[in-house]
């Protein structure tokens, strides 16, 4: 099953659009918080943008948002997603990789991702934080953890690793760890419902860093 067939089914289960992207941010609020922190210029880029939820709401707020992906069919379903979304001011959705990120040297105030860099190997992990610390004076991620259940995976070919480990690729990137948060990817309500999961640790963990000899 391809990323697209994977998006269209959880589109399907929220009934719109538009709730798609509202029940989607309801538990990103510590992300979402620390890219407003973070963004002085209110210049943004989500470097792995999937639907584009992230970039609609940004853009939503007043963000001049550029969200960039290499899957045709979902840069499709992202603009058709923020069309629909209430909101005047829309993000600017292109193609193109992570792993070539052409832009001018602190083009953007952040740059961001969630549940992106989990599918990939050290050495591009380590290859993409570098780019995007050079055309952002800040970079945001978020990625599951080792207490992210792997029958709870989306796709299949995520990596669970432990915050120890993320650190290390960080370091080996040049990055500086300004913050480390913890996010969960249920509300209060359904933790409860699903108690076992109540008082473990909250599976997703979110990085600020910078170049380290930034200022």
């Amino acid at each position: 099953m391809s990323w697209y067939e994977v998006y269209l089914k959880d589109i399907e289960k929220k009934g719109t659009l538009e709730n798609y992207v509202d029940d989607k941010i309801k538990n990103k609020k510590v992300l979402i918080n620390l890219i407003k922190k973070y963004s002085k210029n209110n210049k943004l880029i989500e470097s792995g943008s999937g639907t584009g939820v992230l970039s609609t709401y940004m853009a939503s707020l007043g963000y001049d948002v550029t969200g960039i992906d290499i899957d045709k069919d979902i840069l499709k379903l992202s603009k058709k997603i923020a069309k629909n979304y209430n909101s005047k001011n829309k993000p600017n959705f292109q193609i193109k990789s992570i792993f070539e990120l052409d832009y001018k040297k602190n083009n953007f105030d952040v740059s961001f991702s969630n549940g992106v860099l989990e599918h990939f190997t050290n050495e591009q992990i380590i290859d993409t934080l570098k780019q995007q610390m050079r055309i952002a004076k800040i970079v945001i991620f978020g990625i599951p953890t080792k207490y992210f259940n792997q029958e709870e995976a989306m796709y299949g070919d995520e990596r669970y690793m432990s915050y120890k480990f993320w650190r290390s690729l960080i370091n080996d990137a040049g990055g500086m760890i300004l913050e480390e948060k913890s996010m969960h990817y249920m509300n209060k309500r359904k933790r409860l419902l699903n108690f076992k999961k109540y008082f473990r640790p909250y599976p997703y963990r979110i990085f600020v860093i910078k170049l380290k000899n930034e200022y």
